[in-house]
């Protein structure tokens, strides 16, 4: 988890100064994220509803969620939220 909020960093100005090469980034990480995520175990109880529903969901190929994350802005969004959730909660300092 600690690299993908630290890579995530690199890419802080993706909304305003999109490029072909952050947007391979947000992929990357999102698949990351997934794959970390889902190996969590009790720890994965600790985070928001929405991240385990999302990726749950996501996971098991629900039409409506592969969808939605086909969009690299909402990747995107997903991370953001996770690396602030990160923050917020002290499981990740810069």
């Amino acid at each position: 988890m600690i690299h993908i909020c630290e890579r995530f960093e690199t890419i802080a100005d993706f909304l305003a100064h999109r490029s072909q090469e952050q947007e391979e980034i947000v992929s990357d990480l999102f698949l990351d994220f997934l794959d970390c995520f889902a190996s969590l175990q009790a720890e994965k109880l600790e985070y928001p509803k929405e991240f385990q529903k999302d990726v749950k969901f996501y996971l098991q190929g629900e039409p409506i969620m592969m969808k939605q994350f086909e969009d690299v802005e909402f990747r995107y969004l997903m991370l953001s939220d996770f690396y602030d959730f990160c923050r917020l909660t002290k499981r990740y300092s810069k």
